[in-house]
């Protein structure tokens, strides 16, 4: 792609200085490439993404709208080699860069045109809704704290009373001081408000809320685990492979079958319906066995071997363990 006889200039005006973003035409017609130097601060990078995927300016270069740079280089010397080059007919850069490259455009004899002038407010009225935000507010609201928080985030804050960075730091310290999370991340923060919330009703702080609403999900896990073992008291794993090791149950039953009664359930699986069975692990097959079963299983494999376990679910006990070489079967039953 050679040099363009002309390039295009916009000034987005940034806290530090201006920084410009130009577009060079290709003189062959091709499609122009975006490139930016790298930006230390995120904020002023991100403006300068928006800058360049907005579709007024996107348009003007003959760029695709709504994507990143092409090309990112870590120094001006770089970026301006590749403008002399071709390789860049869309540059945006801060001020001091700019002021680097705006003399040594003109002696080459880079001549430009002024697109807009932007302030950093501007960029952000046509960034907030794009990026999912509600408001320009919440925008300024999700950039203002770091890490920066998603549009859902933004939303979940300000439904608990959180919509600034004042806010957001307050919140933080309360949950602190409460030695309510190990880290400080929005997430925590989260939960800590919506149990402040709760408590405020009850008198409880936000640190008594979490601790009673886990002691009740701990008391659910250990109802649903004791209820599961009185059901199933047993755990089966079948596997198929060597030296003691699981490669993959199917694979003993190509032309045999598993016959599982288990309670009152009936079942005779064969290598295409082998997975309603149970799932399987890298210890084998594993089923679910209540307190009454019958399991007969066949290999039908002349190398792998053919394994059956039974354990006591809650203890991993080990109650019976039988291997099998080919055509062998296995039974057990309780």
């Amino acid at each position: 792609m050679g040099v363009s006889s002309r390039l295009r200039l916009a000034v987005l005006a940034l806290v530090s200085g201006l920084s410009l973003a130009w577009a060079a035409l290709s003189d062959q017609g091709e499609a122009a490439r975006s490139c930016a130097l790298r930006l230390a601060d995120p904020r002023k990078a991100e403006l300068q993404s928006a800058f360049r995927s907005a579709a007024d300016f996107s348009a003007f270069a003959s760029l695709t709208p709504g994507r990143g740079f092409d090309e990112v280089f870590d120094n001006a010397e770089a970026l301006f080699a590749a403008i002399q080059t071709g390789r860049c007919q869309a540059v945006v850069t801060d001020g001091a860069t700019a002021a680097i490259l705006a003399p040594a455009l003109m002696r080459e004899g880079l001549a430009h045109d002024v697109f807009a002038v932007r302030t950093p407010d501007q960029v952000i009225d046509g960034l907030w809704a794009r990026a999912g935000y509600p408001s320009r507010e919440a925008f300024v609201f999700s950039r203002s704290v770091s890490p920066s928080l998603d549009p859902d985030e933004v939303k979940a804050l300000v439904g608990l009373g959180v919509a600034d960075a004042g806010a957001y730091q307050g919140a933080l310290k309360r949950m602190d001081a409460a030695g309510y999370a190990p880290v400080r991340t929005t997430a925590w923060l989260l939960d800590f408000l919506q149990d402040e919330k709760t408590g405020a009703a009850s008198g409880r702080t936000a640190l008594a809320v979490r601790q009673q609403r886990q002691a009740a999900e701990r008391a659910r896990s250990e109802a649903a685990r004791r209820a599961e073992l009185a059901e199933f008291p047993y755990v089966a794993f079948i596997s198929c492979g060597m030296n003691g090791t699981n490669i993959a149950a199917p694979a003993c039953f190509t032309d045999t079958d598993l016959e599982i009664r288990n309670g009152s359930a009936y079942g005779l699986y064969r290598i295409g319906n082998l997975g309603e069975a149970g799932p399987e692990t890298q210890r084998g097959l594993m089923i679910r066995l209540r307190k009454s079963f019958a399991i007969r299983a066949q290999n039908s494999d002349d190398t792998l071997i053919l394994g059956v376990e039974i354990q006591d679910a809650a203890t991993r006990q080990v109650l019976f363990q039988q291997q099998a070489s080919q055509y062998r079967t296995i039974r057990i039953s309780r």
